[in-house]
């Protein structure tokens, strides 16, 4: 179930930060079409890096509950480390060749952000709990606020549209790729 919840999240908030299905494809005269679908690659390229990461289980034993709350916090710990990648490496393309790059990339940043409280927040409660029930509480309140992602990769999705970019996506290898990875159920 855990698995299910964050990568269903992290799906869902990604995939529509990064990959737009519709939404105007026009670009500045300035860059070429190549350099904006070259550089939206490198963006979906960035948020893949959290989207791979946030793929798989926590390797716990639930049946062993001394190592439930290190098995938990460490790999939350891991899913911060992948989220602040990509925030930094989405930093480093924030000047593009459109016109509105860095729109795009300070709304998919926020997305990232929002990601990251929400895995730190976790983090710690989890390793401040006392005892099983206080991990489960927390790991529980973490998987009640995938609405709270949903509707912040709302809110990407409609910048990703108003800055023209969705056609570049569309084109963009990396792009492609998040489109096609499959939520799990």
């Amino acid at each position: 179930m855990r698995r299910t919840v964050i990568a269903v999240v992290t799906s869902c908030l990604l995939v529509v930060s990064a990959c737009s299905s519709g939404g105007s494809s026009s670009t500045t005269p300035t860059a070429s079409e190549a350099d904006v679908v070259a550089w939206m690659d490198k963006v979906c390229g960035a948020v893949d890096g959290t989207v791979k990461s946030m793929s798989d289980e926590p390797p716990i034993d639930m049946n062993d509950p001394s190592t439930l709350k290190t098995g938990l916090s460490d790999w939350l710990g891991t899913k911060v480390t992948a989220v602040d990648k990509s925030i930094a490496d989405l930093k480093a393309l924030e000047n593009g060749p459109h016109p509105r790059s860095k729109e795009l990339v300070t709304a998919a940043s926020s997305g990232m952000e929002q990601i990251k409280t929400l895995l730190s927040d976790t983090k710690s409660k989890l390793d401040s709990a006392a005892d099983v029930n206080q991990v489960v509480a927390a790991f529980t309140e973490m998987v009640g606020k995938a609405g709270d992602l949903e509707k912040a990769g709302a809110d990407v999705q409609k910048k990703f549209d108003e800055t023209g970019l969705a056609g570049a996506a569309q084109k963009a290898n990396n792009c492609k790729g998040l489109q096609t990875t499959p939520p799990t159920t």
